[in-house]
């Protein structure tokens, strides 16, 4: 009996921003859970993934500015407390943040 998985490994993705999105999506759970540890009191786990400089240069970010990263991180916080167990809850989130961070890039551009 085939089972129905969330994610096939050997997947193509169709574009960078599928790839992105997929990697936030990720990122996003990660985030959740890794929060809640550093609520129970563990904290500051050499274990944790951070995919934040491989989507941030993605997006289109050029810089390593601390700005750059607490905006993010902002965002991440944010929809990690909204995020529910399934896939389409966290495609959503993850969806809203990638939004908002290409909004990001494109105001910084504008501004430059």
């Amino acid at each position: 009996m085939k089972t129905k998985t969330a994610f096939n490994p050997f997947e193509n993705f169709a574009s960078q921003k599928d790839m992105i999105l997929h990697v936030l999506k990720e990122e996003l759970k990660c985030h959740k859970f890794f929060s809640g540890l550093r609520e129970l009191g563990l904290d500051d786990c050499f274990y944790r993934p951070d995919f934040s400089s491989l989507i941030l240069s993605c997006i289109g970010f050029k810089d390593e500015e601390n700005e750059t990263f607490d905006f993010y991180f902002g965002l991440l916080d944010k929809y990690s407390r909204q995020l529910e167990p399934t896939n389409e809850s966290a495609m959503m989130h993850a969806l809203s943040i990638y939004v908002q961070l290409v909004a990001e890039v494109k105001m910084r551009q504008e501004q430059n």
